[in-house]
């Protein structure tokens, strides 16, 4: 039995922000550089603690419905365009907001991107914070020391202070002064300065609420590509109930369906030209893929409590005889339920429709699970086990999966509805200041 060490949300959120980078290399610890500089402003502004927190959680997250490569390149455009601006912070609002811990973080991410002006109440202090400091870390070049640089990007958002809150700007100016913010902000130690700075509570998170929240961060994951949508919702039900079925204890099984929701993290760092493409994988992309499960162990082993979990998500390419990706685990090394896991990601996997093939039959993918365990690559017993009891397997996927279409029907409409009423509220702000 598998017993993990209590599960803090910020040290989540400080994972999955590592995660939410991958997308592009060019916004290297964007997320983290932002946090900081949201606290540094937040702190000289005086906010009570518990603001602080929630803009630190905001900022850790502040691009995460930015699904796209594109989408996250855009963001470094120092201004603009009112659609860029409101898409994915709409989109990040969307996918936060009834998540309970991070629902006031959601607001927050919901307006980053919004200008300052006097008539528009509805914005909180704290996305003007994120924004300043958003703005300010897109400015710094990443081949330059941050040090010399700071004069010219002092000058330049002083040049556009108009766009910003002036209470943030002053603030903002007095903690520029301090050569040691700087320094911190482009350390590899951010997120232990970071911490030291807020003295965030690292109170404990109930399995269900890591759950939601690790079934919400599946979202972004699989959002990226309508053949994906709905993978790991049914990797982890499935891996939920071949748990079940193979005697491990209850909360295991919740670890491992947590686990499942998180197997494919490290594709964030996958182009979805790759994840779409028709035909075979070339070499490069293929490395590509070799690599993500690599960069889910990375990230979800720095949580505490979750070491274990780790590795139940991350080997789920490794092979019974020490052929697989990229570890080359084997024998004892292979935890079983690491391996529970590579079946249920290889039978979800199986039956669904990918865009170089259509989802096999039942009939089919037996043959194939079965032929897998005879060659070395997937445990024989598990593999056994997994087709004894593969009408209740199956039905808990398609019953995951379905659930997990409609939300992803339901968020995309109601994304679009969203961007639609924002667009006209800020249609009518417009004019009427024009007036």
């Amino acid at each position: 039995m598998y017993v993990e060490n209590e599960i803090s949300i910020y040290d989540f959120v400080c994972a999955i922000s590592e995660a939410v980078d991958l997308v592009s290399p060019v916004l290297n610890d964007h997320h983290k550089r932002v946090a900081y500089i949201s606290c540094c402003i937040a702190q000289e502004m005086n906010l009570k603690n518990n603001e602080i927190h929630d803009i630190v959680m905001a900022a850790m997250l502040h691009d995460i419905g930015a699904f796209s490569i594109n989408e996250r390149i855009k963001c470094l455009a120092f201004e603009l365009d009112n659609a860029e601006r409101n898409n994915h912070a709409l989109t990040g609002y969307m996918l936060l907001k009834d998540f309970a811990p991070l629902s006031c973080a959601a607001t927050l991410i919901k307006y980053h991107h919004r200008n300052y002006s006097s008539v528009t109440p509805e914005v909180p202090l704290g996305s003007y914070i994120i924004h300043l400091a958003d703005r300010v870390s897109v400015l710094f070049k990443e081949n330059r020391e941050p040090l010399e640089q700071v004069p010219q990007v002092l000058k330049q958002i002083n040049e556009k202070k108009h766009l910003f809150h002036p209470d943030v700007i002053d603030a903002f100016a007095r903690v520029a002064e301090v050569e040691y913010h700087w320094i911190e902000a482009f350390s590899r130690l951010t997120s232990c300065a970071m911490s030291k700075k807020t003295s965030f509570p690292h109170e404990a998170v109930e399995l269900v609420t890591l759950r939601d929240f690790a079934k919400m961060f599946a979202q972004i994951i699989d959002f990226r590509s309508r053949f994906t949508a709905t993978h790991s919702s049914g990797v982890a039900a499935v891996a939920l109930e071949l748990s079940a079925i193979s005697g491990f204890s209850e909360r295991e099984c919740k670890l491992m369906e947590i686990a499942g929701f998180l197997h494919d993290l490290g594709k964030l760092s996958v182009p979805s030209s790759i994840l779409e493409k028709p035909g075979a994988l070339d070499f490069e992309e293929f490395v590509f893929i070799k690599k993500h499960t690599y960069y889910t162990y990375s990230i979800l082993s720095n949580i505490s409590g979750m070491e274990h979990v780790a590795a139940w998500a991350a080997h789920h390419h490794e092979r019974q005889d020490g052929g697989g990706y990229p570890f080359r685990v084997k024998g004892f090394e292979f935890y079983k339920l690491s391996r529970i896991m590579a079946v249920a990601d290889i039978m979800t996997a199986l039956m669904e429709d990918r865009p170089y093939r259509a989802g096999m039959s039942e009939d089919k993918a037996r043959e194939v699970l079965l032929s897998m365990a005879e060659s070395g690559g997937v445990d024989k017993n598990i593999a056994m086990m997994a087709n004894e009891n593969f009408g209740i397997l199956n039905e808990a996927r398609l019953l995951a999966q379905h659930v997990a279409k409609n939300e992803y029907e339901e968020f995309y409409n109601a994304s679009a509805l969203n961007a639609i009423t924002e667009k006209r509220k800020l249609s009518r702000r417009f004019r009427r200041l024009s007036t």
